[in-house]
């Protein structure tokens, strides 16, 4: 299996191009579409699906340019479906450029397996960051998007964020995983789990 990060993304979000032969999945579409089809092209791969983490402008914004170059087709959970056709619910209305999305896609809950290839990438539903944001697990990895980041987790004051589920959603769904699980976050470097239990501020943060 390869993991390819691709940097470069709005507000240094990372894309993740994941798969093990001629088909791949891409983690989300904050980066360009030439960084995007370049690594493609380097790996000898085709994006079949794309995988939304969640519905911020940072994670979507180039999602339509992507989708038309690779015919892909987009998924991203129900709770955060808004975000393609809202453009306060993915904030970009905050940036001073609104955007919305023109590109078919499929809504994902809790517990779905999306299968590329010889892979399955499981949906771990994590609220807190944004209703609808979620975590993907494939064999030994985990795509946390923007609930957990190394030594760190995700912003809750923008719309939909809520303290109480990320923490929830960290403590109870990601923090049972297997020590050795290697986390690939939305902003930022790789991390583990048991390095998270460790050293993670999110078990002694209070919010009032």
């Amino acid at each position: 299996m390869f993991v390819k990060p691709i940097n470069g993304g709005l507000f240094d979000s990372v894309s993740y191009l994941v798969g093990n032969g001629r088909e791949a999945v891409l983690i989300d579409a904050g980066v360009p579409a030439d960084k995007v089809l370049t690594a493609q092209k380097e790996l000898n791969t085709n994006i079949k699906k794309i995988i939304l983490t969640h519905g911020h402008i940072d994670h979507i914004l180039h999602v339509d340019d992507i989708v038309q170059k690779t015919n892909a087709m987009v998924y991203i959970h129900i709770d955060d479906e808004q975000a393609m056709t809202d453009a306060r619910f993915n904030v970009s209305a905050f940036t001073g450029t609104p955007s919305t999305f023109q590109s078919k896609y499929e809504i994902l809950r809790d517990g779905n397996s999306i299968k590329v290839g010889e892979l399955d990438f499981k949906i771990i539903h994590t609220p807190g960051h944004s209703a609808g944001s979620i975590c993907i697990q494939v064999e030994n990895l985990l795509f946390s998007g923007d609930t957990l980041f190394k030594f760190g987790y995700g912003r809750v004051d923008l719309p939909n964020g809520n303290f109480s589920d990320i923490y929830n959603s960290i403590v109870e769904k990601l923090f049972v995983l297997h020590g050795e699980t290697v986390v690939y976050p939305g902003h930022g470097g790789s991390t583990t789990i048991i390095d998270e239990i460790r050293s993670n501020p999110i078990k002694n943060a209070i919010q009032w």
